[in-house]
């Protein structure tokens, strides 16, 4: 009976207040979140994934030892995805985070990726910051992540020691010397011989992604693959 109740109510909320997609207004269909099917086959995917020696790869070439790098989608201002990870960061827009992690799982299984690595690691935020926003947007991206794949994520044993300023405005080299030394291993043991997925959000220079990879350096044997949801072009 009272599994009978949540899949009345659950209907009858749907019909009160249905989900409505984030780009075009429309309801959505029953089992969607965030984007209808025609919205989220507009999204400007890379498809990285299928390309060795892409773009993201290139960022970390004589910087972090990568084995494998890709983006989902590109990220340009005024498009849908900053518009997703805009509602992610500042409006509390869990879903929408929830959302482009199970995206991403998708097509981790599709390319038969996930099986590589032993876990996520979302990139840090300072303990300041993160208790300002309620939450790790890179948290939740992960979380959805692992639902679809079943990859652990691990969200304790790296951790942001500085406040930076913000990277917006900043160029490549700045960007280097405002995040150098801000992250730091707690568990390096935990780390051996293991396959890390980095995560975050959206890449611009690799600075941040750098220097994550970085706090690495006295773990033994440990090796790097870096993902993002989008990759800042334009």
């Amino acid at each position: 009976m009272p599994n009978l109740l949540r899949k009345y109510l659950s209907g009858l909320s749907a019909l009160v207040f249905p989900e409505i997609c984030k780009g075009c207004g429309e309801s959505l269909v029953s089992g969607r979140t965030a984007l209808c099917r025609k919205c989220e086959s507009e999204m400007p995917r890379t498809f990285f994934e299928k390309v060795s020696g892409n773009l993201v790869e290139q960022m970390f070439w004589g910087r972090a030892r990568v084995e494998f790098a890709f983006s989902l989608f590109f990220y340009r201002k005024g498009e849908l995805l900053q518009q997703l990870i805009h509602q992610l960061k500042y409006k509390r827009d869990i879903r929408a985070g929830t959302y482009l992690g199970q995206m991403t799982g998708r097509v981790l299984l599709k390319e038969e990726l996930a099986g590589k690595f032993d876990c996520i690691i979302p990139v840090p935020l300072h303990p300041q910051k993160q208790r300002l926003r309620g939450y790790n947007q890179s948290d939740i991206i992960a979380d959805g992540i692992s639902e679809i794949t079943k990859v652990p994520v691990n969200k304790e044993s790296v951790i942001r020691t500085v406040h930076s300023a913000s990277q917006t405005r900043r160029g490549r080299y700045e960007r280097w010397q405002n995040v150098e030394g801000i992250f730091k291993v707690v568990h390096p043991h935990l780390f051996h011989n293991q396959h890390l997925l980095i995560l975050d959000d959206v890449v611009t220079t690799g600075a941040t992604i750098e220097a994550l990879c970085a706090a690495f350096s006295e773990v033994e044997n440990v090796r790097f693959s870096v993902l993002t949801i989008g990759i800042a072009v334009g």
